[in-house]
């Protein structure tokens, strides 16, 4: 048996108390400081939105922060919300250092991908449908990624802006559809060169420790940056008035996106209503590749996407006769197609998305009226859903939804 000295005990020890009075400290922030809390399940959902965040941090950097052993990561998922996912994408990274050489094996069954600098349409496949990527800094024949050769090689430092869980190479994978049934997209990857380790080192408590204090280093900025975007969004919005698309994220002023002719382009909604109110949502489409509308909490989390309605794109929707789509938010059901459900959050955020849009995007507008008169502000041909179509409809997406993270 192998002495443990008290240097061991002292490396783990202040590492872990660190830790812990981080989480402590942004807990506090949030119960005793939090300004822009509305009501208690708001109090209750920025208290949470923190304790995930925690949670996150110290599984990544503990079990998916290893270049020499990379695994991907899904880093925005259903049980990590943060950062204002879309519901109908995947996300995955997995951490790789530039002097390495990494092969990543898939199969995406037909869907759209992005995975490091290709879309789906760019790769080349095997018979199978099946795919490889090389990802390295020296040129590859195939589908090549390529990699800075100092990326890894500096102190790590998490930025003040966009403090993520990411790792060097990731990507994501659309699912438009609740009913598509085809098998969940698969994705591998493994260092492959030479110079490569066999085993990870087995593990010390110097090694740990500089795992919870690198996690440590990520939640201090997380817990504060992502609720602060959230605050910084309501500012610069007016409620329930629904702002244009564009390439500018909301709530992070300075931001200046990089290059042009972006694929994404999105606006937001700052929506508050009362118990009995909704509100109604119409708009032309553009032509576009994927468009959809979601909803998101307070402090830009994605909300109980699996049991309730939280979004609807265009795979899934329903248009009116004169090719407009029209959603209804509200706490109760109105009993239309595309009901966005609240989940009894007073305030929240609409987040509408079109991707490649081939001409002039519209913007959508919002009216503000009761549950009761909804019927009022939409076209006589608007279909009625009753109680067994929505359970139909929910159950399509709770299976839709657990197919893809709870398997």
């Amino acid at each position: 048996m192998g002495d443990i000295s008290n240097g061991d005990r002292d490396v783990l020890r202040s590492a872990w108390t660190a830790y812990c009075d981080e989480v402590k400290a942004k807990g506090l922030r949030v119960v005793d400081e939090l300004d822009d809390v509305d009501n208690p399940q708001e109090l209750a959902e920025a208290l949470r939105s923190v304790a995930r965040m925690s949670m996150l941090c110290l599984q990544h950097r503990m079990d998916f922060d290893d270049p020499d052993f990379p695994m991907f990561f899904r880093a925005l998922d259903d049980r990590y919300k943060y950062g204002g996912p879309d519901t109908y994408i995947t996300y995955i990274n997995a951490p790789v250092r530039g002097t390495g050489t990494y092969r990543i094996t898939g199969q995406h069954h037909g869907r759209d991908l992005q995975l490091g600098r290709f879309w789906a349409k760019d790769l080349t496949y095997n018979d199978d449908g099946s795919f490889e990527i090389i990802a390295s800094a020296t040129e590859h024949e195939g589908n090549w990624h390529p990699l800075d050769p100092a990326f890894g090689e500096e102190p790590r430092v998490v930025p003040d802006m966009y403090p993520m869980a990411t790792g060097g190479f990731g990507g994501r994978t659309y699912y438009h559809d609740p009913a598509d049934d085809r098998p969940a997209s698969e994705f591998f990857i493994e260092r492959i060169d030479p110079d490569r380790p066999r085993q990870p080192e087995p593990l010390s408590p110097a090694r740990l420790a500089a795992q919870v204090e690198d996690a440590t280093a990520l939640f201090e900025k997380m817990a504060v940056w992502w609720l602060q975007r959230s605050t910084n969004i309501r500012a610069e919005n007016q409620p329930n008035v629904v702002g244009p698309p564009g390439s500018q994220p909301p709530g992070v002023p300075g931001f200046v996106p990089a290059g042009t002719n972006f694929p994404l382009n999105y606006g937001i909604c700052c929506w508050e209503i009362g118990p009995d109110e909704a509100l109604v949502v119409e708009t032309e489409l553009p032509e576009t590749e994927y468009w959809s509308f979601q909803l998101h909490n307070p402090w830009w989390e994605s909300p109980d996407n699996q049991h309730r309605q939280t979004s609807v794109s265009y795979a899934h929707a329903h248009l009116d006769g004169d090719g407009r789509f029209r959603c209804v938010l509200s706490h109760r059901d109105p009993g239309v197609p595309n009901w966005l459900d609240t989940g009894g959050s007073r305030r929240g955020f609409l987040f509408y998305r079109w991707v490649r849009p081939a001409g002039a995007m519209p913007t959508p507008v919002a009216t503000l009226t009761s549950v009761a008169e909804v019927r009022d502000h939409l076209p006589a041909d608007h279909p009625v859903v009753d109680q067994a179509a929505r359970d139909a409809q929910l159950a399509l997406r709770r299976r839709w939804y657990a197919g893809r993270f709870q398997r």
